[in-house]
């Protein structure tokens, strides 16, 4: 069951499908580029643990980063600490230098970066981390030419598996409970080109097959926004008028396909649409039972446990750092 929505949470989530996206494309794998070993002189926060925090997103052009950075800037101020909010527009080389000036002017305790480019920013983050800055960076260690538990930074990276098989998961279990194990499905695919496509996409049929290994899917399209998703699958179900089901994989596709369900005269909550994303729509159709369930990355629960991470770095800037997974979240009516 949906839960209640404190203000940070209701200023994000209409943002964290487009979040999604953009933190899944942000990173490329790079190699090279060591870590350099933080200054045993080096202090990360004030004496009554306030922090300095510069948050570094790739784009502040992102409609989601700009709802990522007022959360921050709101949850920050709840814990005594202060953000910087830079914008890179985009360009490696601008992030570059906004971390480098960050760093050589000592205008921070802390950062929060998530890359264009990993490899671009690395010698910035071994900076930060030989002047004892703590470092939460979007991916994972590797992106960065590092090794899994360096001195001083954490990593928060999504789950892509995880988050398709809980999508296969409550798509196979609507089917065994509405449709008795059998169902034509339509599958609103995650569009290639992100670096999740496969990963997510090939994990949802895999929970399928386990779970409901009688359905099939009948056609695979690629989401698209609320109304091509519409169309799409208003066009599929002539072609397969006993489809039954729709698996989607982001709010538009998930919204488009309840739209077309609607206006074929199906009762979408006699059928299964499973989705994905979050936004208010979406889990209002949940609770409305139109859509069997959703799924979505809990942007707002990353950004607590990445604060909460940044200050158990700062307290000893030498001790090795983790790899945190950002937690997803699951909408149905029960």
């Amino acid at each position: 069951m949906s839960r209640p929505q404190s203000p940070a949470r209701t200023v994000l989530r209409p943002l964290a499908a487009a979040l999604t996206l953009a933190v899944g494309i942000s990173l490329t794998a790079c190699s090279g580029g060591g870590t350099a070993a933080p200054s045993e002189s080096g202090a990360a926060a004030s004496e009554d643990g306030a922090l300095r925090i510069g948050f570094s997103p790739f784009s502040m052009q992102i409609p989601a980063f700009i709802g990522l950075a007022e959360g921050l800037t709101h949850a920050a101020e709840e814990s005594g600490d202060t953000v910087i909010t830079a914008d890179a527009k985009g360009d490696p080389s601008t992030q570059l230098q906004q971390i480098q000036q960050w760093v050589e002017l000592d205008q921070v305790d802390a950062i929060w970066v998530i890359p264009q480019s990993a490899e671009a920013i690395t010698s910035a983050i071994d900076d930060a981390l030989a002047k004892g800055i703590v470092v939460v960076a979007s991916g994972v260690p590797e992106d960065y030419g590092m090794e899994e538990g360096a001195a001083g930074i954490s990593f928060s990276n999504v789950d892509n598996v995880a988050y398709g098989t809980q999508i296969g998961e409550l798509s196979a279990q609507c089917i065994t409970e509405r449709l008795d194990g059998k169902a034509e499905i339509i599958f609103m695919q995650s569009p290639s080109g992100a670096q999740s496509t496969a990963e997510i996409n090939d994990s949802i049929k895999a929970a399928v097959a386990e779970g409901a290994p009688d359905a099939e899917f009948v056609n695979e399209q690629d989401a698209a926004d609320r109304l091509g998703s519409a169309q799409i699958v208003s066009s599929a179900l002539q072609a397969a008028p006993n489809a039954n089901a729709v698996i989607a994989t982001d709010d538009e596709s998930s919204l488009g396909a309840l739209d077309a369900f609607k206006a074929a005269g199906k009762n979408p909550s006699e059928f299964c649409l499973v989705g994905a994303g979050g936004n208010e729509e979406a889990v209002a159709a949940v609770d409305s039972g139109e859509l069997y369930a959703e799924v979505a990355f809990d942007f707002v629960g990353d950004l607590g446990q990445n604060l909460e991470e940044l200050h158990t770095l700062a307290a000893d800037p030498s001790a090795p750092g983790q790899q945190l997974t950002i937690p997803i979240q699951v909408f149905t009516q029960e």
